[in-house]
């Protein structure tokens, strides 16, 4: 009797052993694995998330990771034949007009207009492969597919295309294109003085008066579209302002947020009823609830306003290279396999190039990995523009409140840049 206490015991612990081996209770049959960027599982995974959503957002583990492109430019593809009418991206409002005018219209050389944006997340094969693919698609269809931007946080496109939309206009507009064209700085991402502030806060005034004083002959010679673009780009410039006058960066980037959630309802609002949109953001943006920040993000707000109609798709990967800055400016960088016990680790084991984790599913299922889904978990840290030697490579992460689904990376490459060529 007391032999056989012994060896239960000894079974349990052997139990307790092989449990702590296998890191977190997740099963072959939990998770989809596909060996190509174009598999046909994957884009049937896309075509069942878009066909209940009415938002889906689209991370990346880093702003300059090769498969994150590739994977979102298939998935955006699915998405626009299931009648997706936007696409939102984390760039400057102006410079998505620009990008926009290309896709509907082939207005501009696409690698000059590539090669002189001042975001470096979108100056690159991947993304110029995939504005060819919108274009043509809008070339086939009566449906167009639009690009919208979210940011506020640089103004000097949007100041452009205020002066090209008030060229031409009686004299009336004269003092306020002389005033879009005083110089200033025009990068949020800078110190300003207390006068270069007050300076745009009273662009804005001056910009929303004068729309609304001339709008009806503004509607007559311009027409809708633009009109409500025009004020948009006031609102833009209302939010740069508040941008701008924060002296504490969690602030500033919270209000980003906001104003970010604030301009994807605008786009909807500009598309027909019942339209569907993709947005295309950093995971710590498109996450309901984020690791990484503080502060209620982009994903938490649109989580809010579209409930289950919003699905948050995060991105990871193990090993691999990765664009981002360094403390002597923009480098690839590597990242090695990890031995640590994550979820990370985890996903390693089931040897697939790619994997899909439909979190959702599985909360809805009640399964096996319901308590482990509301817990911390230890992940690959996300990389945004910035990385560091000194990084924590590992964070910890409760996947039911950050996504509703994640796309793992096995190996990730750097993508293919396109050198940057400022303005003449």
């Amino acid at each position: 009797m007391k032999k056989t206490a012994i060896f239960c015991l000894f079974l349990y612990m052997l139990g307790t052993c092989i449990g702590q081996e296998n890191e977190y209770p997740i099963k072959i049959e939990q998770v989809i694995g596909f060996d190509s960027i174009d598999a046909s599982s994957f884009k049937e995974i896309i075509q069942s998330i878009g066909k209940d959503a009415t938002v889906v957002g689209l991370g990346e583990v880093s702003h300059y990771t090769k498969e994150c492109y590739d994977l979102k430019r298939v998935a955006i593809t699915e998405l626009m034949k299931q009648g997706y009418a936007a696409l939102i991206l984390e760039v400057d409002f102006g410079q998505a007009l620009i990008w926009n005018e290309y896709v509907l219209n082939g207005k501009g050389n696409l690698q000059n207009l590539l090669e002189t944006s001042g975001w470096f997340t979108y100056r690159t094969q991947e993304f110029k492969e995939l504005l060819e693919v919108i274009k043509n698609y809008n070339s086939n269809t009566s449906e167009k597919f639009q690009i919208f931007g979210m940011e506020m946080t640089a103004m000097h496109n949007n100041i452009a295309w205020l002066q090209t939309y008030l060229s031409g206009l009686p004299t009336e507009a004269e003092d306020i294109v002389t005033l879009l064209k005083k110089e200033r700085q025009i990068v949020a991402f800078q110190n300003y003085s207390e006068t270069e502030r007050t300076d745009y806060w009273n662009l804005h005034y001056r910009l929303v008066q004068f729309l609304e004083d001339n709008r009806d002959e503004l509607l007559a010679e311009k027409g809708n579209p633009a009109y409500e673009t025009a004020m948009q780009i006031a609102e833009i410039t209302r939010q740069y302002a508040t941008y701008i006058s924060q002296n504490d960066f969690g602030l500033k980037t919270e209000f980003r947020d906001q104003f970010s959630a604030r301009n994807v309802l605008w786009a909807l609002d500009q598309l027909p009823e019942n339209s569907k949109l993709i947005v295309w953001s950093h995971n710590g943006h498109v996450a309901k609830t984020s690791p990484m920040y503080q502060y209620d993000v982009l994903g938490h707000y649109l989580n809010k306003w579209f409930g289950t109609d919003y699905v948050g798709v995060g991105f990871t990967f193990h090993h691999g290279s990765f664009g981002a800055f360094s403390n002597n400016g923009f480098k690839e960088w590597q990242m090695p396999k990890t031995q640590e016990k994550s979820l990370t680790h985890t996903f390693s084991k089931f040897e697939t190039p790619y994997l899909f984790f439909d979190i959702r599913e599985q909360l809805n299922k009640n399964s096996s990995v319901n308590f482990f889904l509301r817990n911390p978990v230890a992940i690959r840290t996300d990389i945004s523009e910035s990385y560091s030697e000194t990084q924590n490579n590992m964070m910890e992460i409760t996947l039911a409140d950050c996504y509703d689904a994640l796309i793992y990376i096995e190996e990730t490459h750097y993508p293919t840049t396109i050198p940057y060529k400022p303005k003449k």
